[in-house]
């Protein structure tokens, strides 16, 4: 049983070029190439009958409320609520170095928790690093760069903050921070695919940026094909959107793939 969500990402014009290169470094450093359950056939229909003797009953009675669902059905799969501040904007590594741990996958972009680094965080995702740093210098774009180490931050600073949510940047202070991992449009697949390989807060991943380009490598957390494959790299509260999504036949992978198309073309 192969993963085909990688497949989808390659029939759509806006990804083909990320998607080859995440098939070729996939191959590479021997990851299953798997993006995102929702986008997949015959590992989805499995991963939905592995749940259904634990989240049936419960679905029946709370069909008709997805974050009640979701809620509930994730503490039966044993997860816990979490202290964390999720900033909703984007996150791009500008440290030669940094190290991260994925915490949540199946989703692009990727959210993460900064181990060490210095990150910028923007409104909008962009396709390079020069477009980027073209868009700050023009003030089309806010200028705030955040140093962080074990997941808070250590210093901020806020030159300009025009787009983003003040309250987003204030909230940032108040304990671990959440981000959504944005790096090259030519990487932002295979940040999907890295994430979906390696265990969700047991993790630490190695991101080496060299100008416009970012290596990833896995030093802890690493998951076997068969673990990926099951989904038991996926949290409980993704398991049961992904539960809930699939009841409600509310899973759609091609406008799945042109929504994420529109955002990041």
């Amino acid at each position: 049983m192969e993963p085909t969500s990688l497949k989808r990402f390659l029939e759509n014009s806006s990804f083909r070029s990320s998607a080859a290169r995440a098939e070729s470094l996939a191959k590479e450093y021997n990851l299953v190439p798997l993006v995102s359950f929702y986008l997949e056939d015959e590992l989805l229909k499995r991963l939905i009958r592995s749940l259904d003797n634990i989240l049936k009953d419960l679905y029946s009675k709370l069909k008709y409320d997805r974050n009640i669902f979701v809620k509930q059905a994730t503490k039966l799969l044993g997860g816990k609520e979490l202290e964390v501040v999720e900033f909703p904007y984007y996150a791009v590594p500008l440290s030669e170095i940094s190290k991260i741990a994925f915490v949540e996958n199946n989703v692009i972009p990727p959210k993460v928790l900064v181990k060490e680094g210095t990150f910028r965080l923007t409104f909008l995702p962009y396709e390079s690093y020069s477009l980027m740093e073209d868009a700050v210098r023009r003030q089309g774009e806010d200028d705030i760069v955040v140093e962080f180490r074990d997941g808070a931050v250590l210093k901020m600073e806020k030159r300009r903050n025009i787009f983003i949510e003040n309250k987003s940047v204030e909230a940032l202070g108040k304990g671990r921070v959440v981000l959504n991992l944005v790096l090259p449009s030519s990487l932002i697949v295979f940040s999907a695919v890295v994430a979906m390989n390696v265990h969700p807060w047991e993790n630490v991943v190695e991101l080496r940026r060299q100008d416009e380009d970012v290596q990833l490598r896995v030093l802890e957390g690493s998951a076997s094909a068969d673990e990926v494959m099951e989904g038991k790299t996926l949290t409980p509260k993704t398991k049961s959107e992904i539960y809930y999504d699939f009841k409600r036949k509310s899973v759609l992978p091609q406008e799945m793939i042109e929504a994420l198309a529109a955002k990041f073309s």
